[in-house]
């Protein structure tokens, strides 16, 4: 148990991140979402912002439905844009099984999945949909990537990631 007044003490380290990559919040992904990161798109800590939100990139593909949400991440990252020159990549990931996608689509009915049969058809698109709107900002060299995160039909917890 700490002691009032007892210090404790952590570094930081001094980086140019080169990505941010948006992901969803959901704890049972988290360890995988780190590890794709690491392990396949070559980024260690420091070298990309972690943009973890809830849903992902569900908030970003419904301005007219979520308008402040849509402004607020948004605006985080032409932050990030404009005060790193080194980000020259953003990275999106969705998810299988996401639970803000099931929460909005009980919020917003049956519009939600308008033009689409299936959950995983409309996070699809919505990645495809956001990485335009990114596009839109302006960024000159930016590069988008998505990936969709798979559940693997095995009764483990593997997922596997799949470059849209």
């Amino acid at each position: 148990m700490d002691t009032p007044g007892q210090e404790h003490i952590y570094h930081f380290a001094e980086s140019k991140p080169l990505a941010i990559v948006v992901y969803c919040s959901d704890s049972r992904f988290q360890r995988a979402f780190r590890e794709f990161v690491e392990n396949e798109l070559h980024l260690e800590e420091g070298e990309y912002i972690p943009m973890v939100i809830s849903g992902g990139v569900a908030s970003l593909s419904e301005p007219l439905r979520l308008p402040k949400e849509f402004k607020y991440i948004k605006d985080r990252i032409l932050f990030f844009l404009e005060r790193f020159d080194s980000v020259h990549r953003v990275v999106l990931i969705n998810h299988e099984d996401c639970r803000h996608y099931e929460a909005l689509k009980s919020s917003l009915g049956a519009i939600f999945l308008q033009h689409v049969q299936h959950m995983t058809e409309k996070q699809i698109r919505d990645l495809s949909s956001v990485a335009k709107t990114l596009l839109g900002l302006g960024a000159p060299g930016l590069q988008i990537e998505l990936y969709y995160a798979r559940l693997v039909k095995n009764g483990t917890t593997t997922v596997r990631f799949e470059k849209i």
